[in-house]
């Protein structure tokens, strides 16, 4: 949650998103609590909606793909290469949760 969170408010917005479920102390809280619980996997689901819909919102006021975002360097980056590293996040942790179903279903390269 805290990539979406820190390139689409941080990096793109210009604006102060603090960790949602981690802190500087406890960089692994985003476990913390992580059940199959159907009342987390709801808070969950909530949580990512809520960033989705603020990047949403971001890019469709954005003038183009060029706008700078206000953070990161001096120079600021482009919602193009803030959209461009939200695929490569989202693409790598797809991998990532096929190779858990892979370990619970035993199916494999499908």
């Amino acid at each position: 949650m805290n990539v979406p969170r820190s390139w689409s408010f941080s990096a793109a917005a210009g604006q102060d998103a603090p960790k949602l479920y981690c802190t500087d102390e406890d960089r692994a809280g985003d476990w913390n609590g992580a059940l199959p619980d159907p009342a987390v996997v709801d808070e969950a689901w909530r949580a990512w909606r809520t960033e989705i819909r603020f990047a949403d919102d971001f890019i469709s006021a954005a003038a183009d793909l060029d706008v700078r975002g206000l953070r990161v360097n001096a120079e600021g980056i482009t919602l193009r290469w803030v959209l461009v590293h939200m695929i490569e996040e989202y693409a790598r942790h797809c991998g990532h949760a096929d190779l858990l179903r892979e370990t619970i279903d035993g199916r494999v390269g499908q």
